[in-house]
């Protein structure tokens, strides 16, 4: 039988397990119901593992749209890119996000590298001989230098200037984030900043910070080639 201890290692947070001896009790959670049988007590000489059935309810949860008001990101976001670099006997994983005009940058670019990380994380966990330990992690952002080409996509330009007028808890986080990208080429993103905290994942399966740098590719470009080796 698998143990508590295995449990606590998966990918959910560790009070949605918890191990009962003999007995355990089991409710009716249907609020439609008139609830005339509300518990059920179940006895056994052998000993229970209770997996919370909250976690079938609140794992789906952070699939939902994100709440930028109290700065809840989607786990729905995507990068647009993921590997793994070898590279003098360094291993670093990238998560990588590609985007036109560098106003591009303030508005999701930060969310998505998150969100994508955290993911991925959790995917690598599942695979065999992938210790944590033994990668540096590192978002990468690619674009127009911050001073060139503006984005002419009118939905974009909409978006921006309403978040310029009534700026929510995320757009705040992102234009600041940003600001430091543009001027330093790198900013250390904060996990708990964007409320994975609060999401159901484990901690132990991601790092509190993510290191994000910018690389600018040729002004009005439709593509470019990008060599990493300096960057490490």
């Amino acid at each position: 039988m698998i143990s508590i201890a295995s449990f606590n290692k998966s990918i959910f947070k560790d009070e949605y397990f918890k191990e009962y001896a003999g007995a355990l009790t089991v409710r009716n959670e249907d609020e439609g119901a008139t609830k005339l049988l509300s518990t059920v007590n179940i006895t056994s000489k052998g000993s229970f593992i209770n997996i919370s059935n909250k976690i079938l309810k609140e794992s789906s949860s952070i699939y939902k749209t994100e709440d930028r008001t109290k700065g809840y990101i989607s786990y729905r976001r995507d990068c647009d890119g993921i590997c793994i670099l070898e590279l003098n006997k360094r291993k670093i994983l990238l998560i990588i996000e590609v985007k036109s005009g560098f106003n591009e940058v303030k508005k999701k670019a930060f969310e998505q590298l998150v969100a994508s990380y955290v993911k991925t994380r959790c995917i690598l966990q599942t695979i065999d001989g992938y210790n944590p330990a033994d990668y540096e992690e590192m978002g990468l952002v690619i674009s127009y230098p911050p001073t060139g080409k503006a984005t002419l996509n009118p939905t974009s330009l909409i978006k921006t200037k309403v978040a310029a007028i009534n700026p929510s808890y995320l757009d705040k986080l992102n234009a600041d984030n940003a600001s430091k990208l543009s001027v330093d080429k790198k900013v250390v993103l904060t996990l708990s900043d964007y409320k994975v905290d609060r999401s159901h994942i484990n901690a132990a399966y991601y790092n509190p910070s993510l290191l994000v740098k910018h690389i600018s590719v040729s002004d009005s470009a439709s593509s470019d080639t990008i060599d990493l080796d300096g960057l490490f």
